[in-house]
């Protein structure tokens, strides 16, 4: 059976049904984007109804009384304020009616139409230097020119009407756009009252400006003088429209040139008023249709498939209006939630990690469930069952702080490691559940007072057993394809193991036990990972010269495994004092040079088992063995010289002050690689063969956690 059902109205109907002054009964569900259209936007919309084309199809879902309260939404905006000092305006809710229904798709264009013709209270509080933006204005210019503000109502300029329909020759051929300004009204919130230059230009005009007296009629006026009544006509409406001119100050000369156009204009706008706005509108929900569970599904995929403005709304969009609908500012310092994530997602993106707020809400939600949701992660059904996720706000509403700190505590100690989000780890999971881990630790420390003393040696044993565990923990779980193609599936689980000691944690009193616990964990999870790494390290290896840059955490790893390799690594390899430097990889001898070298010639239709292939010679030349991840001024891999070539340029070479032999020996580079030049293809083969495997075998040493870095 359908869940939606197909039904029309016309469309000053549906503008009542958002705007009553007795209720909306029209409502913006708060799983919507924002409003973003702006007044040019408005103005466009307008235009094109005048011109007789179509308002477009809605989306409309009609909900019981009894299933508001589990549904956050919103009524639309009185008047939309973009400049920061002023709250929007709101419409007030009905109180209530038996059904509500709310606006899935269509919301900017109910809105637009909303400010255009809603009433003299109605329309676009911005900054001026946003009206010159999106009116084509000149910039405002001034000590407070950026502070300063205006609020612009739709209003029909009547000296350009007449003006335009004279030259069109009837209203019929008038371009709207032309005739429909947005004007500041009232004398005393019309505009903002810091001082400004006497030269000061206004991006929109003001009726209280004397040059304009008598000029601009709010369009609003003109939508509730054009009744539906039926058998009204043009005439009817021009003996109406004269005494509302004159009360406007409308000139008498302009007044007998308007009349009989204007009068036309709002015989057009009945037939907007009039006009069927088609909708389908997806059914309330009924028992004996749809299984509950069937029912939220479908609705919550519709509102993850709409594309509204733009783009799809997404599961974590839906979740965070839940979450700001139940949360408490009361308990946050009287910041509300989207503050609160807001100044958490600053503080991550200072240590490294720079992410949206969906993906904020996405590991937040993750670590709720380990706490508070028993492990299992937010299903689509969930997202419409406000018992289910309402205690989600509160609990973290109790926790904020905790979990909060928690979480730029950890991301800074990542840092501090030197692994940073989009560079050496790019599942936003290993973050996540790294922190989830943590928060474990210091929820049950937040719940269980204990001495300074006490209190200072666990929260060190905490963090030595988050660096202990961090690295391989980020690596390996990347380098087992954790993160493939099973991704939910795989956090559910971890996350679920995580609950689980959470349950152990919560009965126990000893701060030993509690590391223990966490420690044991995170042992199994590397544990796990362990084959799985080792397996790619020991296949690690790309053909194609583009592809070295697979090596990058490989090798980042490696130069920290050694102390004297380290030291020899951090230097920085810099040709000229102006040269900039970049860490990336390189090759240690140059493809171009490899081309050089005696018996580089793959022997295609040879019969010696031991000729080299084309294949054979590639392996080689990109092997791990020949690449380094170095912090340099040149680039190796462009040219056809040797390391040493380019070791002999740099300052601290030339000085004397390092010695490239020793240098080398310490990145274990074979003295073959380091000038190959005339050397057998077969013995630099060989060294970087040999390298490969050095280098492939410490890894994977640091993998079973026998080899430690020595960089921390």
């Amino acid at each position: 059976m359908k869940i939606y059902d197909e039904g029309s109205e016309p469309l000053h109907e549906l503008l009542k049904a958002a705007s009553s002054d007795q209720g909306a009964t029209l409502l913006v569900p708060d799983l919507q984007r924002p409003y973003v259209w702006t007044p040019s936007q408005v103005t466009l919309l307008v235009d094109s109804l005048l011109r007789g084309w179509p308002f477009g199809t809605l989306l409309l879902w009609k909900v019981h009384k009894e299933d508001l309260a589990r549904i956050p939404s919103r009524p639309f905006w009185r008047v939309t304020d973009r400049t920061g000092e002023f709250d929007d305006e709101q419409v007030s809710k009905s109180n209530p009616p038996a059904e509500f229904r709310m606006v899935l798709d269509g919301q900017q264009r109910l809105q637009s139409l909303l400010l255009a013709f809603g009433g003299d209270s109605w329309g676009f509080r911005l900054l001026d230097h946003e009206w010159s933006t999106v009116l084509d204005a000149e910039r405002p210019r001034g000590r407070n020119a950026k502070r300063h503000w205006s609020m612009g109502h739709l209003c029909l300029d009547v000296w350009l009407f007449r003006e335009r329909t004279k030259a069109a020759g009837g209203v019929a051929n008038v371009d709207f756009r032309d005739v429909l300004s947005w004007v500041a009204q009232s004398p005393t919130e019309g505009r903002s009252t810091l001082k400004r230059p006497v030269n000061y230009k206004h991006p929109i005009a003001s009726t209280q400006d004397a040059e304009n007296k008598g000029r601009y009629i709010r369009l609003s006026r003109l939508w509730d003088f054009a009744s539906t009544q039926s058998g009204l006509f043009e005439r009817y409406f021009r003996d109406k429209l004269k005494p509302l001119l004159e009360s406007h100050d409308v000139p008498k000369d302009v007044i007998d040139d308007v009349l009989e156009p204007l009068a036309e204009f709002v015989v057009t706008l009945v037939g907007i008023k009039l006009s069927k706005v088609s909708y389908l509108q997806l059914a309330p929900f009924n028992a004996e249709v749809f299984s509950q569970d069937l029912y939220n599904d479908a609705i919550v995929n519709i509102f993850t498939r709409l594309n509204t403005a733009g783009r799809a709304l997404t599961r974590q969009e839906i979740t965070f209006a839940w979450i700001k609908t139940g949360w408490d500012a009361s308990k946050t310092g009287n910041r509300t939630a989207g503050r609160c994530f807001e100044e958490l997602n600053e503080a991550l993106a200072k240590e490294g990690v720079n992410i949206d707020i969906d993906a904020l809400v996405g590991s937040v939600s993750a670590m709720w469930s380990v706490l508070h949701g028993d492990g299992a992660l937010l299903t689509a059904t969930d997202l419409l069952r406000g018992e289910k996720v309402r205690p989600m706000a509160q609990d973290l509403v109790k926790s904020w702080e905790t979990v909060s700190t928690n979480a730029i505590e950890g991301a800074q100690l990542v840092d501090d490691r030197g692994f940073h989000f989009g560079t050496h780890y790019r599942s936003l999971n290993v973050l996540t559940l790294l922190l989830a881990w943590r928060l474990l630790g210091r929820q049950w420390l937040a719940t269980h007072p204990l001495s300074v003393m006490t209190k200072d040696g666990f929260e060190k044993a905490l963090d030595t057993a988050f660096g202990s565990n961090c690295d391989r923990w980020i690596l390996m779980s990347q380098w087992s394809g954790r993160w493939g193609k099973s991704t939910d599936k795989a956090l559910a689980d971890y996350v679920k193991d995580l609950s689980s000691d959470w349950s152990k944690l919560s009965s126990l009193a000893a701060p030993d036990e509690v590391i223990a616990v966490l420690t044991a964990r995170m042992d199994a999870w590397i544990g796990e990972l362990q084959a799985l790494s080792s397996k790619y390290i020991d296949g690690l290896a790309v053909l194609d010269r583009d592809r070295v840059h697979d090596y990058y955490l490989p090798l980042w790893l490696w130069h920290r495994l050694d102390a004297r390799r380290w030291k020899a690594s951090a230097i920085s390899l810099r040709e000229s004092k102006r040269g900039s430097l970049s860490l990336d990889v390189d090759h240690v001898v140059a493809v171009k040079l490899w081309e050089t070298l005696p018996g580089t010639q793959p022997q295609v239709d040879s019969e010696d088992d031991g000729a080299l292939s084309t294949d054979d010679l590639s392996t080689t030349m990109n092997a791990l063995g020949n690449c380094c991840l170095l912090e340099k001024s040149f680039n190796i891999a462009k040219g056809v010289e040797p390391l040493s070539a380019f070791l002999q340029r740099v300052h601290d070479f030339k000085t004397g002050t390092l010695k490239i032999d020793d240098w080398t020996k310490d990145l274990g580079v074979d003295p073959t690689l380091v000038d190959p030049t005339g050397k057998p293809t077969a013995d630099v083969r060989v060294a970087v063969e040999a390298r490969t495997t050095a280098m492939k075998s410490e890894l994977k040493e640091y993998l079973a956690g026998t080899r430690q870095r020595a960089d921390v």
